[in-house]
């Protein structure tokens, strides 16, 4: 069952709206994710100098991880931080439909939608299952964890472009290792539609614009949206070929039980 008394909060940062410490989210055996140590987000690239002392002084921040494609990264860079590492581990390529969103990538995005067949709940529900197969994107993951591994100190900061799907994906699997109950999971992941909602807004206007065609707009909404189904798709999808979380950490990142009993003791309290 998920804590009821967990109440999913942002960090208080004046240029981020969706930046939050998993910290206090309880496992099934009682104990609770380490605050400061953990942190997930949107993009940075207009992040004010005021928040990143926050997150530098309060949080202390040490590491980065741009989850985001090439084309985001040099469109939209992170900014240099002094005493702060930066990764970039893309998680998806940049022609993935409905999880990147830079205007460019959106005029694309337009055109490929007007080709589909499929609906976009399934489209999308198909994107998050091959976060799970695909080779490229195991690799990445595998590299994601190395990294939190390598942290034994501070806090970690991951993020995406809106903080919704490779940053989710990141943490169902994540906390999924750390013994997060599915419930308490998919309730964090459904936070970032009410924390990205004036993102969202913005990427549904930019869609309208490029193109007036309602199928554009009907599948533009479905992409932006946090819902269960594309969450439990990849549960669906390491059950289906792995039977549990651990067996795919260990079969496909590599994480074997000491590893993941390492992250646990890392991160966990």
């Amino acid at each position: 069952m998920a804590d009821k008394k967990y109440i999913v909060k942002r960090i208080p940062l004046k240029s981020l709206n969706n930046t939050r410490d998993l910290g206090g989210i309880k496992t099934a055996d009682g104990r609770s994710i380490k605050y400061h140590r953990l942190i997930r987000s949107g993009e940075l690239a207009k992040i004010a100098s005021e928040d990143i002392e926050v997150l530098k002084n309060e949080y202390d921040l040490r590491k980065v991880v741009d989850l985001r494609t090439d084309l985001e990264m040099e469109h939209k860079p992170d900014p240099e931080i002094e005493g702060v590492e930066f990764e970039h581990i893309p998680f998806v390529d940049t022609t993935t439909v409905g999880i990147t969103r830079e205007k460019n990538i959106v005029v694309s995005a337009v055109k490929k939608i007007r080709t589909m067949d499929e609906s976009p709940v399934h489209y999308m529900e198909s994107m998050y299952r091959a976060l799970i197969t695909k080779e490229s994107s195991i690799e990445n993951v595998k590299r994601f964890f190395e990294v939190l591994l390598e942290n034994e100190e501070g806090s970690v900061l991951f993020h995406c472009s809106a903080g919704k799907d490779r940053v989710g994906a990141a943490c169902m699997i994540l906390m999924s290792i750390l013994g997060v109950p599915q419930s308490s999971i998919i309730k964090d992941y459904l936070a970032t539609q009410k924390f990205g909602e004036k993102y969202n807004k913005k990427y549904e206007t930019l869609a309208k614009c490029v193109s007036k065609d309602s199928k554009v707009s009907e599948y533009a909404t479905v992409f932006l949206s946090t819902n269960k189904n594309f969450i439990l798709a990849m549960y669906d999808e390491i059950e289906t070929l792995y039977g549990t979380v651990e067996n795919y950490a260990e079969k496909c990142l590599g994480l074997d039980s000491e590893k993941q009993e390492k992250l646990r003791e890392m991160y966990l309290e």
